[in-house]
C-alpha cells in the first residue's frame, strides 16, 4: 500500500489590535484552492470517512505502517481540529461505511491489517450520541473492497468483494450479496451477482435500483460488464458494457441522475484518465471528457454547484506508482474537465468529504513511503 510524507502546518501568529489569533484555525483560502487544517491524531490509509448530521466528520480504521487500526476520530469544522472518539472492536482497512437514516454509521467487512491475508465479516455501528461503536450482526461472507449502498427503504446492500488476499493481491472474489436491516441488526442473503467482482462501487439510482459496474476478477483483470439489482424482484440483470474496462475507479451520482465513472485501473494494471457516463433512462454507457491525469485510488465528490471534484490518487504504470497532488473539476453541462488548485501533498487512498459549508476535506492517505495524518480543505 502507498503512503505519503506527513507535514503539519506551522501555526502562524497574527497580531491584530492586541488580539492573538491562531491562523491555523482560520480559512483564508481563495476559491478553487486548498489550505491546511488540523492534522489527524493518527496517520492512516485505507480508512473510511462519514459526515455526521452534526456536521462533524467521523474517520475510522485504515492502516499505519501496514498495521490495521481500530481507532476513530472526529473532525470539528468550526475549530479545524480532531478529537479521539470510541474505537472499533476490530482493526480493519479497505472496508465500507454508510450513514444510516437514524444518524448512526454502519461499518462492515474489510481486511485484517493491510490486505495481505484474511478478511472480516463483522460489522459495527457508531452512535454519535455516545461516541462509541457497538457490535451488530455479522455478514455471512467475509469481504473487502466490495460495493455498498443504502437502499430506498433504509436497508443496506453489500455486493461482491474480495474474500482472501496474499502478497500478490486478491486471490478469491465472491458473487454473494447481502442486505442489512438496521431495525433488527441482521443480514439476509439476496440474489447473487452474475459475475464475481471487487474494487468496484454500488450506486443507488433514482429509480431505487442499484448499479454495479466494472471492478476486477481474482486475477485482477478489469471488467467492463455491469448489472442492475431490482429490490422488488431481488434479482440482478445484465446491463450494458462500459466503454472502458476499469477497477478501483471513482464514481458519483450526478444531479442529472446519470453516474460518472472516472479513472481507475485497466486490464493491464495501468491507471487511466478516461471517463464515462451511465444513463439510467437508456441503460447505456457513453464516453465523456477525459481527465488531464490518469489516476487510480483517487476520490470524487459532488459539489453544491453540480460539478465533481476529483483529487489525488496514483499515476500507475507497469513500472510503479507516482502519487498525485493534482485535482480536477468535471462540468456535467459541458462534459469537460478543468484544472483546479493542487493539494499541498500528493496522496492516494485518502478520503474526501463535503462539509455542510460546501467545502471539502481530504484526509490521510499515503505515498510510496508513509501514511499521512495531514488534512487539507478545499474551497470551491
Amino acid at each position: 500500500m502507498k503512503s505519503q510524507f506527513s507535514r503539519k502546518p506551522a501555526a502562524t501568529i497574527i497580531y491584530i489590535a492586541a488580539l492573538v489569533i491562531a491562523a491555523s484555525t482560520l480559512s483564508f483560502a481563495a476559491s478553487g484552492a486548498w489550505s491546511p487544517t488540523g492534522s489527524m491524531r493518527s496517520a492512516r490509509d485505507g480508512h473510511i470517512a462519514a459526515l455526521l448530521p452534526s456536521g462533524t466528520v467521523l474517520v475510522a480504521g485504515g492502516t499505519n505502517n501496514g498495521v490495521g487500526l481500530s481507532s476513530a476520530e472526529l473532525y470539528n469544522p468550526a475549530a479545524g481540529t480532531w478529537a479521539s472518539t470510541g474505537s472499533m472492536s476490530a482493526a480493519r482497512s479497505h472496508f465500507r461505511a454508510v450513514l444510516l437514516s437514524n444518524g448512526s454509521v454502519l461499518v462492515m467487512g474489510g481486511c485484517v491489517n493491510d490486505c495481505l491475508s484474511s478478511t472480516l465479516n463483522s460489522a459495527e455501528v457508531y452512535n454519535p450520541a455516545s461516541g462509541s461503536f457497538s457490535a451488530t450482526g455479522s455478514m455471512s461472507q467475509a469481504r473487502a473492497e466490495f460495493g455498498a449502498t443504502i437502499l430506498a427503504d433504509g436497508t443496506v446492500l453489500v455486493a461482491g468483494g474480495c474474500t482472501k488476499y496474499d502478497l500478490n493481491g486478491c486471490t478469491s472474489v465472491t458473487t454473494k450479496v447481502e442486505i442489512y436491516n438496521p431495525a433488527s441488526g441482521t443480514w439476509k442473503a439476496t440474489g447473487a451477482l452474475r459475475a464475481a467482482r471487487h474494487a468496484m462501487t454500488a450506486t443507488l439510482l433514482p429509480s431505487g435500483k442499484v448499479l454495479v459496474a466494472g471492478g476486477a476478477t481474482a486475477a485482477s483483470d478489469a471488467l467492463n460488464s455491469s448489472e442492475i439489482y431490482n429490490p422488488a424482484t431481488k434479482v440482478w440483470t445484465l446491463g450494458a458494457k462500459m466503454v472502458t474496462a476499469r477497477s478501483d475507479y471513482a464514481s458519483i451520482l450526478l444531479g442529472t441522475g446519470k453516474v460518472l465513472f472516472a479513472g481507475g485501473e485497466n486490464i493491464n494494471g495501468v491507471s487511466i484518465s478516461k471517463a464515462e457516463l451511465y444513463n439510467p433512462s437508456g441503460g447505456t454507457f457513453t464516453a465523456t471528457g477525459s481527465m488531464a491525469a490518469s489516476r487510480v485510488e483517487h476520490t470524487a465528490v459532488l459539489l453544491a454547484n453540480g460539478n465533481v471534484l476529483v483529487s489525488g490518487g496514483n499515476k500507475q504504470t507497469i513500472n510503479g506508482q507516482t502519487p498525485l497532488a493534482s485535482a480536477e473539476l468535471y462540468n456535467p453541462a459541458s462534459g469537460t474537465w478543468s484544472a483546479t488548485g493542487s493539494l499541498s501533498h500528493a496522496r492516494a487512498g485518502h478520503t474526501s468529504t463535503v462539509l455542510h459549508s460546501g467545502k471539502v476535506i481530504d484526509a490521510g492517505g499515503s505515498n510510496a513511503i508513509d501514511e499521512l495524518s495531514s488534512v487539507e480543505i478545499y474551497t470551491p
